[in-house]
Formats: structure tokens, sequence, C-alpha cells
């Protein structure tokens, strides 16, 4: 069976839709749109009974869905020609791995970490390795809200600086027409779908979108969270009204940052952000979840905190230096990153990656999921090492990572 009903019936159904908005980009007849929910699903614009007949052969929907079936391992082999090692289960394949801070000190303060997904984006742009660079902003007239945005100016890239900890779609974005070249900045799901699309042969309609993509950048991503989490912060925990929310922002301040909520009327509301954590648990879907990758592993440079326990850092009143740890995977990351250096928009030092609490989470979380076996969950991209023990959440954040994960390279 092809058309939207397997699509319904194979991902939406089973609560494996990742919401990323790739399958509303690439119908070629303009069938399939974003609900706006709080967590935004496709819908089919028009009558589900006729889908068969109007969809026809057509099956581009199911086959550019990350929801399932990931498409890491065929991805692999087209960029890297070959699949991750069992040791490589949860860093994938890469080529190097940094500390990175933004130079310029106003980036930096309004940057989640370090600043590296918006330093790259502006050189992207300057140097005209890409026309427009989809990144999440905030809605304007509802601030609470986020928007995903196609960012053609380095004012509107800024304006979306920081980590948005919302479920957004955004890649319906690749339909627009104005621009040709464009990169990307989500999370590993919208990843793993852009390759999916990517690796689709080139006869396929699909190909005028896949031709579009300049770049890719992802963030690491322990769970996604409802439009619900963010509001039961501003209302239940706040105790403020969503009509009164002027700005707000996830990571302000002295890094690691806090919850911040000013009002129409200039008052400023703070939650650590370790609270956030905390509340943020109640607001998850089964797909996020049950996600298998904490980062994908195939874009060209993957994204995260520079300090690997952030939720330690905030809850113990620790500050540091703001960075993100960057990963490059591709020869296209290796030149993007070195030509934010060659500007001087960054500075670097070499790094060894351990490990990271958002990472340990999203293993302990999947091996729970799939040793339940009760319920289809999202494909691996191959096997996992072998542990005596399987951690629930609330352990793996009580017990930590340890003090040593992640150094600079050449230090034990």
């Amino acid at each position: 069976m092809t058309s939207f009903i397997t699509l319904k019936e194979e991902i939406i159904d089973l609560s494996l839709c990742a919401s990323c908005g790739l399958c509303a980009a690439v119908c070629p007849q303009g069938l399939l749109a974003m609900n706006g929910d709080s967590v935004s699903l496709p819908v089919f614009q028009g009558l589900e009974s006729q889908a068969e007949d109007t969809c026809g052969s057509c099956n581009l929907c199911s086959e550019v869905c990350p929801g399932y079936d990931t498409g890491v391992m065929e991805s692999e082999r087209r960029i890297f020609g070959r699949n991750r090692s069992e040791l490589e289960r949860w860093t994938g394949i890469y080529l190097s791995t940094h500390q990175f801070s933004a130079a310029d000190p106003d980036i930096l303060g309004r940057a989640a970490a370090g600043g590296a997904g918006t330093i790259l984006a502006i050189t992207a742009l300057e140097e005209k390795l890409a026309d427009a660079v989809i990144v999440v902003g905030r809605d304007e007239e509802r601030p609470w809200v986020p928007k995903a945005y196609l960012a053609d100016s380095a004012e509107r890239i800024i304006e979306c600086a920081q980590t948005s900890y919302c479920i957004t779609p955004n890649l319906d974005l690749l339909q627009d027409s104005r621009y040709n070249k464009i990169g990307i900045i989500g999370v590993p799901c919208q990843i793993q779908g852009i390759h999916k699309l990517l690796n689709l042969p080139e006869h396929l309609p699909s190909s005028v979108l896949a031709d579009k993509v300049a770049f890719t950048i992802e963030l690491g991503c322990a769970s996604n969270t409802s439009l619900g989490g963010t509001e039961h912060l501003i209302t239940e925990i706040l105790g403020i009204e969503l009509a009164d929310v002027a700005v707000m922002r996830y990571r302000e301040g002295q890094y690691p940052g806090q919850f911040m909520v000013r009002t129409r009327q200039g008052q400023e509301h703070y939650l650590p952000f370790y609270r956030l954590v905390e509340e943020f648990k109640k607001f998850k879907t089964f797909r996020c979840l049950a996600c298998p990758d904490w980062w994908s592993g195939i874009a060209d440079i993957s994204i995260s905190d520079g300090d690997p326990n952030i939720f330690d850092s905030s809850k113990e009143g620790i500050s540091a230096k703001a960075s993100s740890t960057v990963m490059v995977r591709t020869k296209t990351g290796a030149r993007l990153l070195e030509l934010a250096v060659r500007r001087n928009a960054a500075q670097l030092v070499d790094y060894t990656f351990d490990n990271n609490l958002g990472l340990e989470r999203k293993r302990q979380r999947y091996r729970s999921y799939a040793a339940m076996g009760d319920r289809r969950i999202p494909l691996a991209p191959g096997r996992d090492m072998d542990y005596s023990q399987i951690l629930s959440d609330d352990e793996v954040i009580r017990i930590g990572i340890g003090p040593k994960q992640g150094r600079p390279a050449g230090q034990m």
C-alpha cells in the first residue's frame, strides 16, 4: 500500500511521528500540512478516504520519514563509505572534536552555550555557502511559542540564537522557492529525515528539495518537549498568564543559564535550568522517549553543550565560560568551521569527547524500551555494547556521569 494512509497507519497512529514537517515539504501535490497542535502532526488536506486514489503510487512522505526507520545506516554508507563500529554507536563517525566559543561577546551572551550554531550559520551566509538557514526563534505575537524561520541575514540568525526546548516542525520550510541553497540546523531526527531525502534516486520529484540542501548542523537532544511543557513552566510554576508574556528565554544569563520570562509590565521571573529538566519530563512524546540517537551522527557538524552535565552545574550553582562541544564529521563541516576560525569569529580548543548526561539518559532509555519489546520503536543505527544493568532516567540524573567526562585533547 502506498499513499498518506501508509504514513498514518505505520507512523502517526503508532506515535512514531517526529513532527519534523518533511513529509509536508516533499509531497509533490502539496496535500500535507502540519496541524499546529502542541505536538504538531501532519494532516491530509482532503478526504483521507480518497488518499489512495489521490496519491496514486506516490509514497514519498513515508520514504523520507525518520519516525521508525531513521535511514542512518544507508546514509552513513553514502557519506562515509562505511557504517559506524560498535564503539562508535553513540558518537557516530567523525573527524575532530573541539570546544567552541563565539569570539563576539554579544553573540556569546545571547547563546545557550558557546554560540556555535549562530556563528556557523552566519559564516555560511556571509561566505555564500547558503542563501538562507533554517533556524528556530519565537513567534512574534506569542513569544513563548517557538517558530521556525528561514534566516537570510546575520541579524535574523542572532535574533533566533539560543536553543528552543520545544518540538518545532521546521523542514516544511524547504518548500520556499525564494532560496536555492538552504542550510539546516535541527535536532537528530530532522537531520535523519534530510538524509533520507538525499538518499532517494535523483529522478524522483523529491530531488528538487534535495538539491537545495547546503549543509546540516545538529544539536544533541536527550528528548524534546511539547509546547505544554513551556506553558506549564510559565503558568503553573511561575504563575504568569500567557497573555502577559513579552519575552521568554530558555537559557538567559550566566552559563548554564536560567529560564526567564519578562512580562508586559517589565517584571522578570527566573527558574534555574535544572528545574526545566525536572518539569519537562512530564511533557514528552513516545517518539522522543524511544528515540535511539542523541546525535544522528550524519550531520556535517554536531553540537552540544560544552559542559557535559549542565544539570548538576545548574543545581549546584556552578558557572563556567560558555562553550559548545563541536564534532566535525564531513569535509563540508570542516570547511565551514575553518571559515569561522579564519574570520576570527570562533575560539577553538581541541577536545576529547567521552560522554554527556543527555547522551547517557538517551542510551539508558532506549535500552529500556528495547528490553520491554512490547511496542514498535525507532530502529537503532547498529548494535550497542552490552551492559549489566539498565538504569532509570531518575537514576541516571542522580548518579550523573562523573567529573571527568570530556577533556582538552592530550589531558588525562
